[in-house]
Parts: C-alpha cells; sequence; structure tokens
C-alpha cells in the first residue's frame, strides 16, 4: 500500500498554480488533495486522482499524434517516476531562484547611483 503519495503532491502543486490562470483546474486541486490525505493516512485513494491524470495525459498526447509517448506515460510506472522529476527539478529551481532574490534584496545591484552592472 502506498503511505506517501509524491506524484498526487505535485499534481496538487501544478493545478495550484495553472488554476491562478485557468479556472477549471480549480476542481483538479479539491480531488488531489483528497487523493494525497487518504494515501498520507494509508487508505486507497478513492478519487483515484493520479491514474485518472495519467490516462488524461496518455490520450492527450495519443490524440496529438504522438502514441509512443502516449503509451510512455499510459505505463504507471514511468508517469510516477517522471512526475518526481519534475517536482525534483521545479524544487531546485525554485530554491535557486528564491536564493538569486534573497541575493538582490540584502545586496542590490545598484547603490549611491552606482551600478555594477553594465
Amino acid at each position: 500500500m502506498v503511505i506517501f503519495c509524491i506524484p498526487c503532491l505535485i499534481l496538487v502543486a501544478y493545478f495550484g498554480i495553472a488554476s491562478i490562470f485557468i479556472p477549471r483546474y480549480r476542481t483538479y486541486i479539491k480531488e488531489g488533495w483528497r487523493c494525497f490525505i487518504d494515501k498520507i493516512k494509508g487508505k486507497k485513494c478513492s478519487v483515484s486522482f493520479d491514474n485518472r491524470m495519467r490516462l488524461a495525459l496518455s490520450m492527450w498526447f495519443t490524440e496529438r499524434n504522438m502514441p509512443s509517448v502516449g503509451r510512455f506515460f499510459h505505463n504507471k510506472r514511468n508517469f510516477e517516476i517522471s512526475l518526481i522529476v519534475v517536482g525534483v527539478v521545479s524544487t531546485i529551481v525554485s530554491i535557486y531562484l528564491f536564493v538569486l532574490l534573497i541575493n538582490y534584496l540584502f545586496y542590490p545591484p545598484c547603490v549611491d547611483d552606482v551600478c555594477a552592472i553594465g
């Protein structure tokens, strides 16, 4: 039994960001969060959110004449590994951008009308 569902959490984060710009994704956040909490509790996911998103993604690629990519994401293991890789890369990029922001705020490039840039 899956105790911790990283793919569900990554999908919730993705749809959380996407729902800012596209309102129809807001319903997916609720379903994904419910699935994540169920898997943390040790229960089987009642919504099966990750499976539904996996099938929707594979169908999306298949409908756009990319059947090999659709078959790749149809495999549950490949889908989960891909989501974990995307989550790790997104986390690393976010941490790096946060460090750059902190450096910019504490050590601004322009001090007293003298710019170090240029």
